[in-house]
């Protein structure tokens, strides 16, 4: 269906979004008041903007009366006037730094009372927020952090995209199998992310006979890697994969072209820094990666073109795919339990996970809230932007 422009600025979002409510994670005929908290600004923005325009697409939508798709070929009109009012949304910037991410979602939880939380992003700051979210008994669905730690965080926690275990280990059979290289190397962030991702792949590429022979785990935030760099081809390596994101990406990318270091990159998450390097693409020429959230005819047309038509360009990332089905589950659960309280939520979560057909592929939660399973495409950064790649 047809609908306004969804250009929001940070003020409008705010001056939209419901006060506090009256007592913790309920509703009123005023709407139901979901948190967002996201980066929006720092090294992770271009991925907290896609996600924040994920859920304000997927909330419109609500709030509009849209019939979401099931994966039996239903639909369900969840609203208008879900529970008596519509969905707001109160925003945070969790400034891509966990203090800062501490910060706000004590402010989401102890000031707003909201019941549920939608958008985190990093491994590194979604464990900790989810785990005072957890601690507080409020819902929060990440949907961009894969960490396998995320697994501990406890009942009310969820994850809509699939954990390091899944595309660690597919990026290290994806690299094995392309190159045919018997000596891999990795380079990846410091941090729970970065390290989880290491250990998955290396796991699969010895499980293939290969052998991971140089791990280089990067401090971020640094002016300069050519150190960093140097080590991960010091063993002569015929592949190497590696995760980086934002400006930490588009700087290794760039001191990597300089010094003609090219080990046959394969990237994780290659969505992560495309955006970063649009000023200067070669540096990223021939790359491979996996794209997550495998693109199809039902996510242009369930999502991107959509996305396309409410923002004036196509999703920028991933991740905004990912935020845009949280919401989704997040209504539907609400629509279930009949309530927004954070344990009505939590409780319909899993069995709507189960019938919703979401945008970036099968949304089911296993007993820990985490995906069951995800899905990935070989990719190859080419002419300036992600080009699918035909494996021979």
């Amino acid at each position: 269906m047809k609908y306004k422009k969804l250009k929001f600025s940070m003020a409008l979002v705010a001056a939209v979004a419901f006060s506090a409510f009256a007592l913790p994670s309920t509703a009123s005929a005023k709407g139901i008041n979901i948190g967002v908290l996201t980066p929006l600004t720092s090294t992770n923005a271009v991925q907290g903007q896609d996600i924040l325009n994920g859920i304000k697409l997927a909330v419109h939508r609500i709030n509009q009366g849209y019939e979401v798709p099931m994966q039996d070929g239903s639909k369900k009109k969840v609203g208008p006037g879900l529970l008596g009012g519509k969905i707001n949304l109160t925003v945070e910037d969790s400034e891509s730094r966990p203090q800062s991410a501490m910060a706000a979602v004590h402010k989401l939880i102890d000031v707003d009372h909201v019941p549920i939380i939608l958008g985190t992003y990093a491994s590194g700051v979604t464990i900790p927020t989810g785990q005072y979210a957890n601690d507080q008994k409020t819902v929060d669905i990440s949907a961009g952090a894969t960490s396998p730690k995320l697994r501990e965080i406890g009942p009310y926690f969820f994850d809509v995209m699939g954990l390091d275990h899944l595309m660690g280990q597919a990026m290290g059979e994806f690299a094995v199998k392309d190159s045919g290289a018997e000596k891999i190397a990795s380079l990846v962030a410091n941090n729970p992310f970065g390290v989880g991702m290491e250990i998955q792949g290396c796991i699969k590429v010895e499980d293939m006979g290969s052998e991971c022979v140089t791990k280089v785990r990067y401090r971020q935030g640094k002016s300069d890697y050519r150190a960093d760099l140097q080590r991960v081809v010091s063993k002569d390596p015929g592949a190497a994969f590696f995760v980086a994101y934002g400006t930490d990406a588009n700087l290794i990318l760039k001191q990597a072209y300089e010094l003609g270091i090219s080990p046959n990159w394969y990237a994780a998450y290659p969505t992560l820094w495309t955006n970063e390097i649009a000023d200067n693409p070669q540096v990223g020429e021939g790359i491979k990666g996996l794209r997550v959230g495998e693109a199809d005819d039902f996510y242009e047309t369930e999502y991107a073109k959509p996305y396309e038509e409410a923002f004036d360009m196509p999703p920028s990332t991933t991740f905004g795919g990912y935020a845009y089905d949280s919401a989704m589950l997040a209504a539907l659960a609400i629509k279930k339990a009949g309530n927004a309280t954070a344990d009505g939520i939590k409780d319909a979560l899993g069995p709507v996970s189960k019938t919703y057909k979401g945008a970036t592929g099968n949304k089911e939660f296993d007993e820990d809230g985490m995906q069951v399973e995800e899905r990935y495409a070989p990719v190859i950064f080419k002419d300036g932007k992600l080009q699918l790649y035909e494996q021979d």
